[in-house]
């Protein structure tokens, strides 16, 4: 008896905790990783009642308010890992546990087992598109480069556990060998990540992606970023400032991005997902009068690394990022906006740049431009951009 009333009075407390923390916050509590929506409470109606949208609006709204969500969370994803070696199902983007600790997320999976594959027809249309703007910004003296970047399951695959791989699949292109033939017919401004790191690890280069992320790491953005630099040195002939290596060093602690997909995984013990990591010390290779361009940038996340940097060598003049085509952010000042797609200055946002290079990752390839193409099409066709003098 003495035992049940014990249990009762720790439960009651616990309870109690929880209220309080729930509406008076007097405790700090575990920050979540990842994008959350809080949406608000539906009104109560009869007809919310009735068909139960109130009741599942309620519940979802009560347990994201709850105190200790953060905790509680971490520590459901921290049992489920450690007993049953898998991350929570509940992530929009499932978190896959690989082999030798290598992370990925689902997407990049379905890529390698050819899901989801471009269409065909789809992307003759799209790199067409992409031809006329090459054209277009060619006669007003801007050069377009497209970045086709490479994904971890594409350029490590022995990572991948063999009950994951749709073997039946493979001998299908994917969506990456679906576009390459479309970009030489079009004799598109290309450079391409996958062929480029797949020869980078056939020389035996490590660590082109981290174990604790989806991306490219720190030390293959920089490798990529070399190869960037000398293709548009070739495409204008002009010396540019370039980043030279120091040598490298090795750290048990990722930085930046090379731990994101560690960081969603939410679980209590994050430390325990890292692995070892290769980072660059790197300096500027500038002589005198060598060339900064002034450029604009259209892309995914897989731009950060690049922009790292481009940004701390001072290799371009001014440079826009337009993110998604959705925000913008200018460097060096970082400043961030949202981007009106109907009312970008074009012609001194993008026919007064340089370079226009547009980043497109393997798994997005359907996606390539985010919009760009075609809106800048539009507006160029009606007369919006004017020749740069």
């Amino acid at each position: 008896m003495a035992g049940k009333k014990i249990f009762t009075f720790i439960l009651f407390l616990f309870a109690a905790l929880v209220l309080v923390q729930t509406y008076l916050r007097p405790f700090p509590d575990m920050v979540l990783s990842g994008a959350e929506k809080r949406r608000p409470m539906e009104r109560l109606t009869a007809r919310g009642f009735i068909s139960r949208s109130f009741q599942d609006s309620a519940e979802e709204y009560i347990k994201k308010m709850m105190g200790f969500r953060g905790f509680f969370v971490k520590l459901d994803n921290q049992i489920n890992y450690s007993i049953f070696r898998e991350f929570s199902r509940n992530h929009p983007r499932r978190i896959l546990l690989g082999k030798n600790l290598q992370l990925f997320e689902e997407p990049y999976v379905d890529l390698y087992n050819r899901i989801g594959v471009a269409d065909n027809a789809e992307l003759e249309k799209r790199v067409t598109s992409l031809r006329l703007l090459q054209e277009s910004l060619g006669r007003r003296n801007v050069t377009l480069l497209l970045i086709v970047t490479p994904s971890k399951t594409t350029i490590y695959p022995e990572y991948i556990p063999g009950r994951m791989v749709m073997k039946e699949r493979l001998d299908q292109r994917d969506s990456y060998q679906v576009l390459l033939p479309l970009l030489e017919r079009h004799r598109i401004n290309y450079i391409d990540g996958r062929k480029l790191f797949l020869e980078m690890k056939r020389r035996g280069t490590p660590r082109l992606f981290p174990s604790s992320g989806s991306h490219w790491s720190l030390y293959g953005g920089y490798l990529f970023t070399e190869q960037m630099i000398a293709e548009m040195e070739r495409l204008s002939g002009r010396r540019m400032a370039r980043i030279a290596s120091r040598g490298t060093i090795t750290r048990k602690d990722p930085i930046d991005l090379d731990k994101d997909v560690a960081r969603l995984a939410n679980v209590l013990f994050t430390r325990a997902l890292f692995t070892e990591y290769l980072y660059p010390v790197t300096r500027t290779d500038a002589p005198e009068g060598a060339w900064r361009p002034d450029v604009l940038m259209i892309g995914s996340s897989f731009c950060w690394n690049i922009l790292h940097y481009l940004g701390a060598h001072g290799v371009f003049r001014p440079l826009d990022f337009y993110y998604y085509f959705n925000t913008a952010y200018s460097y060096p000042e970082k400043a961030r906006r949202p981007i009106d797609r109907e009312r970008v200055d074009w012609r001194g946002e993008v026919l007064s740049r340089d370079f226009v290079i547009l980043e497109v990752n393997e798994v997005a390839i359907g996606e390539m431009g985010y919009g760009f193409i075609e809106t800048a099409l539009r507006h160029l066709e009606n007369g919006k951009g004017k020749i740069k003098k």
